[in-house]
């Protein structure tokens, strides 16, 4: 989704651009020395647990976990300090999700060592439950700084931000949302609150 992909480059990087300027690099200055900090993320993987078909006209045999799965690996080898993130829209788009609602691609994300997640708007097609029901097969957190949960059975289930620590490096993390009202049907979010993103992120850094 265009709308979406634009709030992702608009506000989350934008804001991950501050958080690192006004935190990582002065720690590293402060310690006069330079770490390298690899920072990889997926979005909008959709359940493509598979590679996409060879007969694919734009995306022939491309895509699937084990694909991504080896990459992330051959990058670790490469780097210990790696940070490893989803932008949201874990789910929705194959069999998978229908047949699994997201169980699936939750244990595989897991195996594969993520170190946290933010909820897309798709992440909410089986509603507030749904997602509940399943978020127990990810060992990682959903950060969600400007989504209030707080009158919803998803209260305590996300946090806003975490600190990840690489080579003595503290790496603050935050997580911005879409506004799900016009994209989500409401009763799938209830009384979820969306805050500005922007001025979220202000505060978070």
């Amino acid at each position: 989704m265009s709308t979406r992909r634009d709030f992702l480059q608009q506000s989350l990087i934008a804001a991950g651009v501050l958080a690192t300027t006004n935190s990582f690099a002065e720690s590293m200055v402060e310690k006069g020395r330079m770490t390298k900090l690899t920072i990889l993320h997926t979005n909008d993987v959709h359940s493509h647990v598979e590679p996409f078909p060879t007969n694919h006209k734009r995306y022939a045999g491309k895509g699937g976990v084990q694909n991504r799965f080896n990459l992330i690996q051959k990058l670790r080898k490469e780097n210990s300090n790696i940070l490893l993130f989803d932008c949201g829209d874990i789910f929705q788009g194959t069999p998978y999700f229908n047949e699994f609602g997201g169980e699936l691609e939750l244990k595989l994300m897991s195996q594969m060592g993520y170190d946290a997640s933010t909820m897309g708007n798709h992440d909410f097609d089986n509603g507030m439950d749904g997602f509940l029901e399943v978020k127990p097969n990810a060992n990682f957190p959903f950060i969600c700084s400007n989504y209030d949960f707080s009158n919803t059975i998803l209260k305590n289930h996300t946090i806003p931000f975490k600190v990840f620590e690489k080579s003595g490096i503290k790496i603050g993390v935050f997580g911005l949302g879409i506004k799900l009202d016009g994209l989500v049907d409401k009763k799938l979010y209830g009384d979820t609150v969306y805050q500005d993103p922007i001025k979220k992120a202000e505060e978070m850094v």
